[in-house]
């Protein structure tokens, strides 16, 4: 379990799938962070479930309730390479900084417990709330994949920023909590 100020990560549990199922039928929000959307049964989801057992997922968990998930992706040890995902779904947790906290406890887990030594993600051009944030923890924009998305009815840019294990040490050692 991963321990912020106001944010907690930890493992996705059997009894959290009812909550993620609640969570996935924000469709508009879900539009933000996806390219399509489609309803799932909650079986499917429990089928799911299984399959990623070992994947390295977690619950965004505020005030003992699950507002999102995140968890890391497309992982090469060779490499020392990795992706994540995240996505707060909670309507009444947006804008207030989880999301953010939440990337910044994903990003110590990714580099300093993990030591991966690049992180990447992919976001929708349109969502401009998640590229902020994302520039506000560090990452840099390396490039934008035109008209690759169908979603919400048109087509949208992807974007790809990065971030690097020399640059988050570089952020961390001017962080006012280790001053």
């Amino acid at each position: 379990m991963l321990k912020g100020s106001r944010v907690t990560l930890r493992a996705i549990d059997r009894n959290d799938l009812a909550r993620f199922h609640e969570l996935n039928q924000q469709v508009d929000l879900v539009l933000l962070v996806e390219d399509s959307w489609e309803p799932i049964s909650l079986a499917r989801r429990e089928r799911e479930y299984e399959k990623r057992l070992d994947d390295h997922r977690f619950a965004i968990v505020v005030d003992e309730r699950i507002i999102g998930g995140c968890g890391l992706h497309s992982s090469n040890r060779y490499s020392g390479t990795t992706s994540f995902g995240v996505a707060i779904l909670d309507p009444e947790y947006l804008g207030q900084g989880y999301g953010r906290e939440a990337i910044e406890l994903l990003l110590d887990y990714i580099f300093r417990i993990q030591n991966w030594r690049r992180v990447s993600i992919q976001m929708l051009a349109n969502n401009e709330r998640a590229i902020r944030c994302y520039r506000a923890c560090g990452f840099v924009l390396e490039g934008q994949l035109r008209d690759e998305c169908y979603s919400n009815g048109r087509y949208v840019d992807m974007m790809v920023m990065g971030l690097l294990r020399t640059e988050w040490d570089t952020r961390q050692l001017r962080s006012p909590m280790n001053t």
